[in-house]
């Protein structure tokens, strides 16, 4: 048993955190007064901590962006050959196992070396041969113009439309 600094109160060890784990030592004041004493803490402190963070996840945002603009500058689309990075994309391929899209884990601020994990497992394309491959692969079917406005005058006589021009499906057929 041990006695807590700040609520005079007897509780088991297990009831203090760690000072010096190696050594057993254990801190003075008990986990929920530890625990309230930071929440409080944060609370009167919150607009330091918050520029604290804004501030870091800038930095690492920078640092992030400054590798991935360095990545595709060296690594232009595959197919085609196209190097402006604002229509390069990364293509998992194949069969190795996908984690996560590397967009998610920028997003999510995973570790730098966890996405370079992901980066490896793809390959750069531009958006354009990206949605070719991505089509094929899939095989998603070609459509033409003629029967895509098939399809729309189909589903809009359905609703009660008519026409496939905008301006024309829009009114209400009257019988």
């Amino acid at each position: 048993m041990k006695k807590c600094t700040k609520c005079k109160k007897e509780k088991p060890a297990n009831e203090f955190n760690f000072k010096i784990k190696s050594l057993g030592l254990r801190q003075g004041q008990c986990k929920e007064c530890t625990r309230l004493f930071v929440k409080n803490h944060y609370n009167k402190n919150k607009s330091y901590y918050l520029k604290k963070a804004r501030k870091r996840n800038t930095k690492l945002e920078l640092e992030l962006l400054e590798y991935l603009k360095d990545y595709f500058l060296k690594h232009p689309c595959i197919d085609c050959g196209e190097s402006d990075i604002t229509v390069l994309e990364f293509d998992h391929m194949g069969k190795v196992p996908k984690f996560k899209a590397v967009s998610y884990l920028m997003k999510h601020r995973y570790k730098l070396e966890k996405i370079i994990d992901e980066i490896n497992k793809c390959e750069v394309r531009c958006a354009n041969c990206h949605r070719r491959k991505t089509a094929k692969q899939f095989k998603w079917l070609k459509s033409n113009n003629a029967l895509v406005a098939q399809r729309i005058e189909h589903l809009s006589s359905e609703q009660g439309v008519v026409g496939s021009i905008p301006s024309e499906r829009t009114k209400i057929r009257i019988i």
